[in-house]
């Protein structure tokens, strides 16, 4: 996607997250790498997990952070824009 196309897509990106439900304080950031993942070059961070789950299925993946704990990283693609969101797991 060139940077043209993904500046379009930002700025549709307000109407893709109402039109889902998902409040604008969710969004922790969004950014824009050239090539970045999947030829989807925005990534959009969610907050928690049940925000990003509004816009279907995601993919999962289990991972030990820096910090010794194990994370789990949810990540769903739609129209060029990735959006993920991270939540450690809860201590038993």
């Amino acid at each position: 996607m060139k940077l043209a196309n993904a500046v379009s897509r930002i700025t549709e990106l307000p109407q893709i997250l109402e039109q889902y439900g998902i409040p604008h304080k969710n969004v922790l950031s969004v950014q824009y790498s050239y090539g970045a993942l999947d030829n989807a070059d925005i990534l959009v961070n969610l907050h928690q997990k049940d925000t990003i789950e509004k816009l279907g299925i995601c993919d999962e993946e289990k991972t030990i952070g820096h910090d010794g704990e194990q994370w789990t990283h949810y990540r769903f693609i739609k129209d060029g824009i990735t959006f993920v969101c991270w939540e450690r797991e809860a201590i038993a």
